[in-house]
This record gives structure tokens, C-alpha cells and sequence, in this order.
């Protein structure tokens, strides 16, 4: 687990030199074999459609919309190889409010019964949140580091 909270780490440490970006989210995926984390990063306009302090009863409701999306459609965000009997849960998500920008944060647990190394991850980010046109992914596991970028629901990125 020591490489997952390294990686968490370094993610978080290279996200807040980089730019609040409409429309993108980040994804960070790090397996210590059968064991992982997911961190997913996006401005608050891409998961609810606006980034200001909700005030008003139909804004709450929005957000609460859009945060409810990442427990109720996990399985439409991230799909893992069915031979790995993967499960995927959320830990937590939060919303980080500086001034008039908002960023969402989520953490997810997988726990898969055979280590998904060597197979693929699908990713449905823009399926559940349409207003994310562009997922940048990094993946860790094992000896493996890489980025790669999706541009629409459906495409894999290899673990």
C-alpha cells in the first residue's frame, strides 16, 4: 500500500501546480495487486453545471444530484475485466471551494479477487458526467506508470 499512498502523494502534489480546466477531470489509478485507489478530480461545473457557493434550494439539489451520481453510478464510471471480480466503493467525495471556483473530489476502494495487472479498465466518466469532455488518466501498478487521455465514454486504458 506503501506505492498507493506514495502515488496519492505525488498526484496531489503535481494538482496544485496545475490548472483549473472546464470541461476536464483527472483520474488517478494505483493498484498494489489485488488492492486499489481511485482519485478523480474535476471543477464542480463538470459534475453539477456551476462552481458558486449553492444558495438557493434548486442549486443544493443540483449538486446533491451531481455528488449522489458518483455512489449511485460507479459501475458506469470505472469497469474493470469480469474475471477480476472487481468491486469498486466509494470512500468519499468532497467539494473545495476557493472564491468563485469549485473543484470536486472522490476517492474510491477497489478490491479485486485476482490482481488486474494486464487487463484493461473502461472508462464511462463522460457518460455519467457530460459535461467532462476530456479524462486525463494516470495509471501505477506494479512496476507500470503512464498517462493516457480519454476523449469519450467507453474507451480502456490497459492496468
Amino acid at each position: 500500500m506503501f506505492k498507493v499512498l506514495l502515488f496519492s502523494v505525488l498526484a496531489l502534489a503535481a494538482r496544485e501546480q496545475g490548472a483549473h480546466a472546464h470541461g476536464v477531470a483527472t483520474v488517478d489509478v494505483a493498484f498494489d495487486g489485488k488492492n486499489g485507489k481511485i482519485e478523480f478530480h474535476a471543477p464542480a461545473s463538470s459534475i453539477y453545471g456551476f462552481e458558486y457557493e449553492a444558495k438557493s434550494a434548486k442549486d443544493k439539489a443540483n449538486k446533491e444530484a451531481g455528488l449522489k451520481k458518483f455512489n449511485d453510478k460507479v459501475n458506469d464510471l470505472f469497469q474493470f475485466a469480469a474475471e477480476n471480480k472487481c468491486e469498486v466503493k466509494m470512500d468519499y467525495n468532497e467539494v473545495v471551494q476557493k472564491d468563485k471556483h469549485a473543484d470536486v473530489n472522490a476517492i474510491f476502494n477497489v478490491t479485486c479477487e485476482t490482481a488486474p495487472t494486464g487487463t484493461a479498465v473502461t472508462f464511462g466518466v463522460q457518460k455519467v458526467f457530460t459535461r467532462v469532455k476530456t479524462v486525463k488518466v494516470t495509471v501505477i501498478t506494479g512496476e507500470t506508470q503512464k498517462s493516457q487521455e480519454i476523449k469519450k465514454s467507453g474507451e480502456q486504458v490497459e492496468l
